[in-house]
């Protein structure tokens, strides 16, 4: 089973805090700072989770989405905006573009349960 999950995010604290909440709940996961560096990788793997912080420098989460979900090769990436920004307008945005689920920082080891699940499930739980 597919237990490779991503996390994209310019702030190391917040790559290390999601990076052991997942590692908690059976993840392996992979991190970059900069959404470019992901979109390459996902040439070779994709993982079948991914956490992308939607304000970075160099290309937002939301762009970085909408071109994940342009090539059907991704279409089973669950795609969780990792953010910040959780105005319910921006919420809508977000799942416009085509993200699975928001995630809103900060994390605790219960909401990125809810969102994304143990890595043994199929599913992420319900809320």
């Amino acid at each position: 089973m597919n237990t490779l999950a991503f996390i994209i995010d310019d702030s190391a604290v917040n790559i290390a805090i999601a990076r052991l909440l997942l590692q908690r709940l059976g993840w392996t996961v992979e991190t970059f700072a900069s959404a470019p560096p992901m979109l390459e990788r996902l040439e070779q793997v994709a993982p079948r989770l991914m956490l992308l912080d939607i304000s970075m420098p160099d290309m937002g989460g939301d762009e970085a989405c909408r071109r994940i979900r342009s090539n059907p090769a991704w279409n089973g990436v669950r795609i969780v905006a990792y953010t910040a920004h959780a105005l319910e307008d921006e919420r809508q945005h977000y799942l416009a573009c085509g993200f699975d689920d928001i995630l809103t920082k900060p994390i605790t080891l219960a909401s990125l349960s809810a969102v994304a699940g143990n890595a043994a499930d199929s599913q992420p739980t319900q809320a």
